[in-house]
């Protein structure tokens, strides 16, 4: 193992575009050198920080155990540490009752819940040693969910109950909190009259920016050092109408 870097290091899954790159980009901009996970650089799109080093490392997340090997081999050999774990990697696949089978059930089980266990585990060490932060990006619809998205739902509820079982192990040393955005960016496709019926029901009438759902995983993991085991709404009150 290298020298540990000066700099504090923060690991973003899932971070070449949309909210994932929106974290990507304020965590380097905070000053943290920030390595993220993509399947694919051709899809990286924003600008490049102006302060901390940002490096994309072209891997699928999913494909275990490999990509956890590979992912603790570059925290090891190029930064020695690591302050902050992001699981941002998610995938919104559709899928009623009638339409749910094994193989769906478990493509977003291994995204939503298997990474992030099996990620966090191998990083322990590291997040112990700094007394690090874990954040897991989950989905402020959840608790009501969708049937046409009656797994994806499934697998973000037990990502949510991961990481309050997380927040228990790994105190005191590291905080694990999640972060539920609502809509800061539009599926694509999505109807225009489900729009303006989402917008309608949200108290401050409008959709965030995936900058919302970013300044909050900033300050979690830079101020919020008396808070664990939080599940934080990003949805503009939506949730308690």
């Amino acid at each position: 193992m290298r020298m540990a870097s000066q700099a504090r290091v923060a690991l973003v899954t899932g971070g070449g575009k949309r909210v994932g790159r929106a974290i990507v980009q304020t965590l380097a901009d905070a000053g943290f050198d920030v390595l993220f996970t993509t399947r694919d650089q051709q899809v990286i799109d924003g600008p490049i920080s102006r302060v901390g080093r940002i490096t994309p490392i072209t891997v699928d997340v999913s494909d275990l155990p490999q990509s956890v090997d590979a992912l603790l081999e570059t925290i090891q050999s190029s930064f020695g540490r690591l302050d902050v774990l992001v699981h941002n990697a998610s995938i919104y696949d559709e899928g009623d009752l009638a339409h749910t089978g094994t193989r769906l059930i478990r493509r977003l089980n291994r995204i939503h819940v298997e990474v992030p266990i099996l990620l966090t585990k191998a990083m322990t060490p590291f997040l112990r040693a700094s007394k690090g932060h874990v954040i897991t990006m989950l989905d402020a619809g959840v608790e009501r969910p969708m049937p046409k998205y009656l797994a994806y739902s499934a697998s973000k509820a037990a990502l949510a109950n991961l990481t309050v079982g997380m927040a228990r192990e790994l105190a005191p040393d590291v905080t694990v909190n999640g972060v539920a955005p609502g809509v800061v960016v539009w599926p694509k496709d999505f109807p225009e009259h489900d729009k303006h019926a989402y917008i309608a029901r949200t108290p401050l009438n409008r959709t965030g920016d995936p900058s919302d759902a970013a300044n909050l995983v900033k300050y979690l993991v830079t101020e919020g050092k008396y808070i664990t085991g939080q599940i934080i709404r990003v949805d503009g009150g939506r949730s308690i109408i």
